[in-house]
């Protein structure tokens, strides 16, 4: 058939199938499709797919797709991140939608941060941590051996931990090593707080000493109390003399 002719044959065969009912056009597309080859066939399933899965998120304006992104809960918007880069580069853009999500989880959002990628590392983070807590492996544990006696005292700072024990020694650790750095013959120590040098440990037997860590030194021991010493502090050292340390 010459173009010419196809061209008005369609066109007559077009208005014809706009008058029909929707039953209709349906028997109509079967009979078609059972005279269809491979090829046609093939035509067909390319050009279905174009119209019937629509990328909104490609068609739709910017601000429009936020506002819908809105309504997604974090856990679905994640699932959406996954359907291809260009819904993942849309997403991740977009600022409201993971605020909101860190202000669900209890987050003090700065909104003057129009940063979308912080905060959805924020919220995945913090969701990380979350399982992690609830699956009981957010912290790692390790034992501490050294120790002859029930250890009374514990100091932590800077990645390191002061233990002090009925067995009448207080040690220093790296926590992250498992180390022991310093061991020195002490009194049963209710209490511990320590820095790079010195000792302040408070008793059972109501003093309060302070020691040398290097040399395990007694430096000074105060007496008063009529009870076990529980809390200790040392002062700076520019306040007093090198040597002297202060209960509080």
């Amino acid at each position: 058939m010459e173009r010419k002719r196809f061209e008005a044959w369609l066109q007559s065969v077009s208005t014809s199938f706009l008058t029909l009912t929707e039953p209709q056009k349906n028997e109509t597309l079967d009979h078609l499709i059972s005279l269809s080859g491979a090829v046609q066939l093939r035509h067909l399933s390319n050009n279905l797919e174009t119209l019937l899965k629509r990328d909104f998120l490609r068609l739709l304006p910017l601000e429009l797709t936020f506002y819908l992104l809105r309504w997604l809960d974090p856990k679905t918007l994640l699932t959406c991140c996954l359907v291809c880069k260009r819904w993942n580069k849309v997403i991740g853009a977009c600022t409201e939608v993971w605020q909101g999500a860190c202000k669900a989880l209890g987050w003090q959002v700065d909104d003057s941060l129009q940063d979308a990628m912080h905060w959805k590392k924020v919220y995945m983070k913090a969701k990380l941590r979350m399982r992690q807590l609830e699956e009981r492996e957010a912290f790692e544990t390790s034992s501490l051996i050294g120790h002859s006696a029930r250890v009374y005292a514990l100091y932590y700072k800077d990645g390191l931990l002061c233990t002090g024990s009925d067995d009448l020694s207080a040690k220093l650790w790296d926590v992250c090593t498992g180390q022991c750095i310093y061991g020195i013959q002490t009194h049963t120590c209710a209490a511990v707080k320590f820095d790079e040098q010195k000792l302040v440990t408070g008793s059972f037997d109501n003093t309060i000493a302070c020691w040398e860590w290097s040399t395990g030194a007694k430096i000074q021991q105060f007496r008063g109390h009529t009870g076990a010493g529980r809390t200790a502090n040392k002062v700076r050292r520019a306040a007093m003399p090198d040597s002297c340390c202060r209960a509080v």
